[in-house]
């Protein structure tokens, strides 16, 4: 009998993000969760405590948290009762083994109906559904290459995680066997093999913003795509934190708007920042770069605003092309998008018809303005504390792991200049 088609002993690990953190990752109202974490064949206690305190931290986004939560579920099931290892004792053979088994996992792990997992009895205890299952499928189980994307994204962060947090030495996935991910690998890899942010190089960043540059000058409704290129890339932004957001649990919208441009005196001298709130709603502050406040100058004058923001002003930051309202999520990503499609066009009109496809590839990927421009800073001699806290990173370890060292421009440097 194959593992896919053992009977397995499954039960759901994690509540909704409401009862996770109300509950403080504990297990006092889940006694048969209790009890099956201590009857696995490892030790699964920790490595649910240790996973839960992950999760939590997406909580108030339920997109993230939900997909966050299934992979990891069905990964920690599949590890402990399949694999019968702990998080300490995972390998780049279980991950190999988990891919495949992502294609065509036994029938016991596949139900029909979407269902997170818990209810309450006449006790108060939260209790498993009867129907839950890790899989959720009408009709004949069939993984598609995306779900296979997602969880490798998926688990590349969340070891990544727990190696920062000291958990785990190393994470299994560096060494995972791509054939068997089948995956769109969308991150490069450093000299050492492990996997760095993937970013534009100096010159497609350069053409970019030349481009946009360009096309203000024949129209100006350009001028909206410059400014977000230029910002997501100068202060390492995602997508989501210059779009309007709700916090799942209280229910609250915030909308970025030229209010979150401050002012703040260190030292007897006057700094301009802004504030972004970023995964989990949590709020941090990026100083502006000297250059950056003439884009945002430039940005305001188009609008026909005030030079600089005042404080508490309460206008949009990225209008939409009414100019009422803030843009959201999809139509920033858009406007994205359409700035790399012109820098394409520019290019092959110029006869650059492979750098035009390049550029064509990497439209859809918005977290290249935000690795790029931490990437350049990094290179330039930026303290990598100061780029980690302004990513919004929770430790300098996390921020090494994914960005180039410094080490490595040199090396390729001064290999280009060997001789043959």
């Amino acid at each position: 009998m194959n593992d896919k088609d053992a009977v397995v002993d499954l039960h759901p690990l994690f509540d909704t993000a409401k009862r996770l953190i109300e509950s403080e990752t504990t297990l006092n109202d889940y006694p048969s969760l209790a009890q099956y974490l201590v009857s696995r064949p490892v030790p699964a206690l920790s490595d649910w405590e240790i996973s839960a305190q992950y999760l939590t931290e997406y909580a108030s986004s339920s997109g993230t948290f939900s997909r966050f939560r299934g992979e990891i579920q069905r990964f920690l099931l599949y590890l402990w009762n399949i694999s019968e290892r702990s998080l300490v004792e995972c390998t780049s053979d279980d991950i190999n083994a988990y891919m495949r088994f992502l294609k065509e996992p036994g029938p016991c792990w596949v139900g029909e109906n979407p269902i997170h997992g818990f209810k309450t009895e006449g006790s108060g205890f939260r209790v498993p559904i009867a129907d839950w299952r890790p899989f959720v499928s009408r009709g004949q189980y069939v993984i598609r290459q995306a779900t296979l994307d997602a969880a490798t994204r998926a688990l590349h962060v969340y070891f990544r995680t727990l190696v920062t947090r000291k958990y785990l030495d190393r994470s299994p996935m560096v060494s995972a066997r791509k054939a068997d991910q089948k995956a769109r690998r969308e991150n490069f890899e450093d000299d050492n093999g492990e996997e760095t942010a993937p970013r534009l190089t100096d010159w497609q960043w350069g053409y970019l913003k030349e481009s946009l540059l360009a096309a203000c000058e024949e129209d100006d409704q350009y001028e909206r795509h410059l400014f977000v290129i230029i910002t997501m890339k100068t202060l390492y932004l995602r997508v989501s934190e210059l779009a309007p957001q709700t916090n799942e649990l209280t229910g609250e919208t915030y909308a970025p708007t030229m209010g979150a441009f401050r002012q703040k005196v260190v030292t007897g001298h006057r700094y301009w920042h802004i504030k972004i709130l970023g995964k989990g709603m949590k709020e941090r502050y990026i100083p502006l770069p000297a250059g950056y406040l003439h884009y945002l100058k430039r940005f305001r004058r188009w609008r026909a605003l005030p030079p600089l923001p005042e404080k508490g002003e309460q206008v949009p930051m990225i209008p939409r092309k009414s100019g009422t309202g803030q843009v959201g999520k999809r139509s920033l990503e858009r406007i994205i998008k359409e700035a790399y499609l012109l820098a394409a066009a520019r290019m092959k009109k110029e006869g650059r018809e492979d750098d035009a496809l390049e550029m064509k590839q990497i439209a859809d990927h918005t977290h290249y303005l935000r690795h790029t421009g931490a990437s350049m800073d990094i290179e330039a001699g930026r303290p990598i504390r100061h780029v980690s806290e302004d990513l919004g990173h929770e430790s300098v370890a996390f921020t090494e792991s994914i960005y180039i060292s410094s080490d490595s421009t040199e090396r390729y440097l001064t290999g280009l200049k060997r001789k043959v």
